[in-house]
């Protein structure tokens, strides 16, 4: 599932790359919370990009406090007040210090937790990162230390992948592995890496044993439904891909060469057997399983894959990735999509009803009914009822719907929340709609952001010799409805609201000489235009 820490990086690119090009922060937020989007969360975000553009400025600024201190500060309160929010090492005054709920530089008054006067956050203990296992046996990395004593937890300074204790067994409960620890003899955890890969491959078997007191040996027997394909010794001696010596972790490569050529699919479960010096067998059945292709080209990406006829199944293609690395990337943004995708709550509290494949056959392809044909040939139970196809196309800006449940995007993505809304056909069928690519954000925010246009019909390089002239002007947006307004010397003589482009008049009564004329328009989101005309009156 997509991280939060994720969600914010992909943001935080859109932003910074909208706000770069002169949009405004009111524009990014709106069209963010349109869609869904926590304006609180967006709010955040918005306010953490500008801390980091007031300590860019801050760096380049503070070496001329030294130098010329009167005209800096000068300077500084010109282009940008003095507000260093976050990420300094130095306390400006005796209301700074750290906010510790979020390990910060801010003022108090920034802060929404535990607040500590006049120190840095990198210097108090509260703010160290690590690994924190939780009063539930849970792992959770990359958090602070003062978070995960508050809820009762253990904090260790290491990234929990370094920590077999949490690299093993992140979804069992401390209870639940006491319990196996203390009760079950043999009991572990199987892990195998890559869970489905092309026959004549590599596999990487592990087993956690909780308990390796007197244990003799650990093997791993693959089966092809009731016949034995093979049995594999795994060690615990750091040799063998198993980690450190003695760490209770087994492990060994297995080459999937051993099985005679075939086309399709295989699936093989895996036992685990444990032999004790006493003379004890214990064997855990269908510990794992993986998945091994033979001719095929439609690789399965997780262990969930199974029963194909019956589930809706995600099929990704590649388009326009011939490059040396090509394969590696299509499979690096499949990953990523994935992320993006397990981010929404329809799919992320629902994972184990699709099936995920990536098409390997080609990294580009010449028209969608090939491609479907492949996926069809090689796909298990691919149907056009019930699966969706997403060829991911690094030269395409948008969503493009090509075919019946085929589309065609570009690989960095966000998903509308109300993908949640909608029935899984439903969201299939109209995938595109659900997809927000950076392109297509960017003209939302030039549409968010684009004033009206008031196009004035009458002429004002002209000297009239009447005082009644007719002001004629167009009025359209791209936001409606729109208020329009028309002013003749500050006051106010005309105003009125349209739901579409609009060509309207009124007869002005002048005086002689000139007389200023002014029409503005706001559209829905606040957008504003003006336009000023000159009228010169000569009376005979």
């Amino acid at each position: 599932m997509l991280s939060k820490n994720n969600i914010d990086k992909k943001l935080n690119k859109y932003m910074k790359e909208h706000l770069s090009k002169g949009y405004s922060k009111h524009a990014v937020k709106k069209v963010l919370v349109n869609h869904g989007y926590d304006e609180f969360y967006v709010d955040g975000l918005l306010k953490r990009h500008s801390e980091s553009q007031i300590v860019k400025k801050y760096a380049v600024f503070v070496s001329l406090l030294f130098l010329i201190s009167f005209f800096s500060f000068n300077f500084i309160s010109i282009k940008q007040p003095q507000q260093i929010i976050g990420y300094v090492t130095t306390i400006s005054s005796s209301n700074d210090g750290c906010c510790t709920s979020i390990c910060q530089q801010t003022s108090k008054d920034e802060c929404y937790g535990k607040f500590i006067v006049g120190k840095k956050c990198n210097e108090l203990e509260e703010c160290n990162v690590g690994c924190c296992i939780d009063k539930e046996g849970y792992c959770l990395t990359n958090y602070l230390y003062g978070n995960c004593i508050s809820g009762n937890g253990f904090h260790i300074n290491r990234d929990c992948s370094n920590i077999i204790f949490c690299r093993n067994l992140t979804d069992k409960s401390y209870t639940s592995r006491q319990y196996n620890i203390k009760n079950k003899k043999g009991a572990g955890i199987t892990t195998v890496k890559p869970p489905a890969d092309y026959q004549k491959s590599s596999f990487n078997i592990k087993y956690y044993l909780y308990d390796k007191t007197d244990v003799l040996s650990v093997a791993a027997e693959l089966r092809d439904g009731e016949n034995l394909v093979d049995s594999i010794a795994l060690y615990d001696d750091g040799s063998h891909n198993d980690g450190a010596k003695d760490d209770n972790l087994y492990g060994n490569n297995w080459l999937s060469s051993k099985i005679k050529d075939f086309d399709g699919f295989k699936k093989l479960d895996m036992d685990i057997i444990v032999k004790y010096s006493d003379g004890e067998e214990q064997s855990i059945s269908n510990a794992s399983s993986l998945l091994v292709l033979g001719n095929n080209k439609c690789l399965p990406i997780y262990t969930e894959w199974d029963k194909p006829s019956e589930r809706h199944s995600i099929i990704f293609a590649a388009q326009n990735y011939e490059t040396d690395d090509g394969y590696q990337k299509f499979g690096t943004d499949v990953n990523n999509f994935l992320s993006v995708l397990f981010s929404t709550g329809k799919f992320s509290n629902n994972k184990d009803e699709f099936n995920f494949y990536r098409l390997e056959q080609s990294l580009s392809y010449f028209n969608i009914p090939t491609l479907i044909n492949i996926a069809s040939n090689f796909c298990p139970s691919y149907s056009n009822k019930k699966d969706l196809i997403i060829l991911l196309d690094n030269n395409e800006d948008y969503c493009i719907l090509e075919n019946l449940r085929v589309v065609r995007v570009n690989p960095q993505v966000l998903l509308y929340k109300n993908i949640t809304n909608a029935q899984i056909n439903e969201t299939f069928a109209d995938f595109c709609s659900y997809v927000l690519t950076p392109k297509k954000l960017a003209d939302e925010i030039i549409i968010f952001a684009t004033p009206p246009k008031i196009v004035v019909n009458t002429l004002d390089n002209l000297t009239y010799i009447t005082s009644i002239i007719n002001l004629s002007f167009t009025v359209s947006a791209l936001n409606y409805p729109i208020n329009y307004s028309v002013f003749l010397e500050n006051s106010l003589i005309l105003n009125r609201v349209s739901a579409e482009e609009t060509t309207d008049s009124i007869v002005l009564n002048l005086t002689n000489g000139t007389n200023a004329i002014l029409i503005s328009s706001k559209d829905k989101n606040k957008n504003t235009a003006f336009s000023q005309l000159l009228l010169n009156i000569t009376l005979q």
